[in-house]
């Protein structure tokens, strides 16, 4: 039986896993596992008085420390278990029930292996023979063992892991005999292994050469994520927890879901692929059901997760996709398990992001003879790319790996995303996409490329209804500069406390392209353009409008909730005869995705503008016309359509923004001291004429506590909300506290704080 049946049928009776101690729950992990096979399978046991080995000391905490591991949790539990990366070494001490003599009398294997099949021309399996030498002769691309000391009857050993080794759970064993002798005694080993991605030696695919960057990216377990409009995004905190206990088993988890093979889960290339698939839900048991709707009773609310670890705690416990999540969720749960495996891997958030979902290049806005856009028509007939769309923020994962399937050079960071929208080779899957390729246009390069730079890079294309054009539709209008405005990404070593703080902000936009506007950017572009029918189409086509009135809409950058704003449109008649000019201004609420969620609020008009003359026109949008048709994130558009009726030019822009939601006030009232009570509070004040109800604070923070989700009260109208609570730090370390509250009137309120944590005796 497969692996990952043995688990599903294991993890269907477990309703009530997590009550147990972490023993039980490692103990009956170990339960799913197939069971193991040697490669000789002619071994026996022989049951007189040979030589035996009686147990094998891993040593978990010592090695752990020597490879960067000794933050995981699964190295202090009651029975440890060996966390270590490749490329290294560590050492064992096994003992038998009496003296060998492993140079002359007696043989010695060790035996290594991965998944239910174990091979050794597979790399599934090794078998290390103990010649008692003492030391390595072997490349670094190979098992090797050596006799570091021997006491008696207990013999250290130090092995040494391939570079290339397999990722993930192995198992072992150890068997010892008379040299003249066929049979001998095996000792099967309950000790899981956990191999791990090594970005600290240099012939890891993984290798990230300065130390800063590996803390960053590889052992930090707490970030953000930059979610909101442009140019006033501010950072969420997230908790990606990768050393959390249950979070290695979870990843195995999810690479026997995955389908990948075994022999593959040493390409960073492969692994990460897979994870992009198996993080959500579309095509398998994935981690994560994505939802945009902002119907969440079936489940959580996206906005409500503080961090990864809750969401696998729930994947294993109940052994089914976890609802709800959304584009930050997955890529925090994608980053997640990526450091945890030791991928390099960073949250990167594109601020008006594309969806091109015809591979044009462009985001396809059509609008018929009136001047009114058209709409998608499911089973209709539509023009090609009618679906595109631009979301207000993105968020996927960068992960750092050499790329020896492309040329030199495109190595580094990759684009890889969890997140569902298109389909790459028949599965929701997508990248990793080579930065470097990104930035040439190099669209026929693995994996990805060409829907990559179209999120970051494609034009916005506007096509007014003309029976006379070839298609049925003329190009009016271009917008070059629109998609892709900033990427934003957690900078290296600075985490600030507080979203709309700025200093721990890194603008990577460079990394993905060439400077807007530059000659550089538009070659990279006509460059990827040139591989696709749908994008030679949309380009060859010279834009056909007059533009003698200039049109500019104001920005509204932030709106605290309770406030009015105006929707604001400048125009300037800088032609030499008078303009008549039509202007329809609208504001609606919309989902993250730049999907309209209800009308606010609309006006229209019709005047003259002479030779040189400008004038500016407003819409005023009251508190009361705007605020009970938020939904989450509560992001408001604001859409100015503007046509000249002496030339048919037709413009057409829009401005989003997000209305300001109170922050959460998280403070610390006492000393944070390693089991000791820690006073914390949670504090903000209601902003809206109604009661908060079916309201719930979820707190996280490792080194402090696991998730919690706390019910609250009702809040009444411009009340403050206040909850007091004592937390018992588990470990010394200088850490986030975290939490958010959702109710039905207001979602997605968050806060934290930073926390040093002393420990036990200070």
């Amino acid at each position: 039986m497969a692996l990952f049946d043995r688990i599903d049928n294991f993890l269907e009776g477990l309703v009530d896993r997590f009550r147990r101690d972490n023993e039980d729950i490692r103990r009956e992990a170990r339960e799913t596992e197939v069971a193991y096979e040697l490669a000789n399978a002619g071994d026996t046991v022989d049951v007189g008085e040979t030589l035996k080995a009686v147990s094998v000391d891993f040593q978990p905490k010592f090695n752990a420390a020597n490879h960067h591991c000794e933050k995981f949790e699964l190295v202090e539990v009651n029975k440890p278990s060996l966390v270590i990366r490749r490329g290294g070494s560590f050492s064992l001490i096994a003992t038998f029930n009496k003296e060998p003599d492993l140079k002359k009398k007696h043989l010695c294997k060790l035996f290594f292996s991965f998944g239910p099949k174990p091979n050794p021309t597979k790399g599934t399996q090794a078998v290390l023979q103990v010649s008692g030498k003492k030391m390595f002769d072997k490349s670094y691309e190979q098992w090797d063992v050596r006799v570091v000391s021997q006491e008696g009857a207990k013999v250290t050993l130090e092995v040494q892991v391939p570079t290339d080794a397999l990722v993930g759970l192995w198992r072992s064993a150890v068997q010892v005999k008379h040299r003249d002798t066929e049979t001998g005694h095996l000792l099967r080993l309950d000790t899981d292994i956990y191999i791990l991605f090594n970005a600290w030696n240099k012939h890891d695919t993984v290798y990230m050469e300065e130390e800063d960057k590996r803390q960053e990216y590889v052992l930090n377990d707490i970030g953000k994520v930059w979610v909101g409009t442009y140019p006033s995004a501010y950072g969420r905190h997230w908790v990606f927890g990768q050393f959390d206990d249950v979070v290695l088993p979870a990843c195995i988890l999810m690479m026997e879901r995955s389908g990948l093979i075994d022999e593959a889960r040493g390409d960073p290339i492969r692994v990460s692929r897979a994870l992009s698939k198996i993080v959500n839900s579309n095509d398998d048991n994935g981690v994560v059901i994505g939802k945009w709707n902002g119907e969440y009773d079936a489940g959580t609310s996206p906005s409500a997760w503080t961090g990864s670890i809750k969401i696998l705690e729930e994947y294993i416990h109940k052994g089914r996709s976890v609802r709800y999540g959304q584009c930050w969720v997955f890529a925090g749960v994608l980053n997640t398990v990526c450091r945890a495996l030791g991928l390099p891997s960073r949250v990167v958030t594109n601020l008006n992001s594309a969806h091109d979902t015809n591979v044009s290049f462009t985001i396809d806005e059509y609008f018929n003879k009136e001047g009114d856009e058209l709409t998608y028509t499911y089973g209709g007939t539509n023009p090609s790319g009618l679906d595109d769309s631009i979301w207000n923020f993105h968020v996927w994962n960068d992960v750092w790996m050499s790329r020896p399937d492309l040329p030199p050079g495109y190595g580094g960071w990759q684009a890889v995303d969890a997140t569902p929208q298109e389909k790459s080779e028949g599965i929701f899957q997508c990248g990793p996409a080579s930065h470097e390729a990104l930035r040439l246009g190099q669209t026929s390069y693995n994996y990805d490329v060409a829907f990559v730079l179209a999120e970051v890079n494609a034009d916005i294309v506007r096509w007014k209804e003309d029976e006379s054009a070839v298609d049925g539709f003329k190009k009016l209008y271009s917008n070059k500069t629109h998609v892709g405005r900033q990427m934003l990404t957690k900078k290296v070593g600075v985490l600030e406390d507080s979203g709309l703080r700025h200093s721990d902000r890194e603008d990577c936009t460079e990394d993905y392209k060439a400077k807007e506007g530059t000659r550089e950017e538009r070659v990279t572009l006509h460059t990827a353009v040139r591989g696709s029918r749908n994008a030679r189409h949309a380009f060859r086509f010279p834009s056909e409008a007059i533009e003698d009135v200039e049109f500019s809409l104001e920005d509204v950058e932030r709106v605290p909730l309770g406030d009015d704003f105006s929707v604001t449109l400048k125009a300037v008649n800088v032609s030499e005869a008078v303009r008549t000019v039509t202007v329809v201004l609208t504001a609606s609420s919309m989902y993250y995705t730049g999907a309209k969620a209800q009308d606010i609020a609309r006006a229209e008009g019709k005047f003259a503008l002479k030779v040189k003359e400008s004038k500016t026109l407003s819409l005023p949008v009251t508190y009361k016309q705007y605020y009970h048709k938020l939904v989450e994130h509560a992001m408001i558009k604001l859409v100015a359509h503007c046509t000249v009726d002496e030339t048919s030019y037709a413009w057409v822009d829009d401005d989003r923004f997000e209305v300001l939601k109170p922050a959460i006030k998280v403070e610390v009232l006492s000393g944070g001291v390693v089991g000791m009570a820690m006073l914390t509070r949670f504090s903000f004040t209601n902003p809206l004429p109604i009661s908060l109800t079916n309201s719930s604070l979820v707190i996280d923070g490792p080194s402090i506590t696991k998730p919690k989700t706390i019910p609250i009260s009702d809040v009444r109208p411009k009340e403050e909300m206040v909850y007091e609570l004592k937390l018992y730090p588990k470990k010394p370390a200088d850490c986030t506290l975290v939490a958010t509250f959702s109710s039905t009137e207001l979602l997605n309120l968050s806060g934290s704080t930073n926390v040093s944590i002393a420990p036990a005796g200070n």
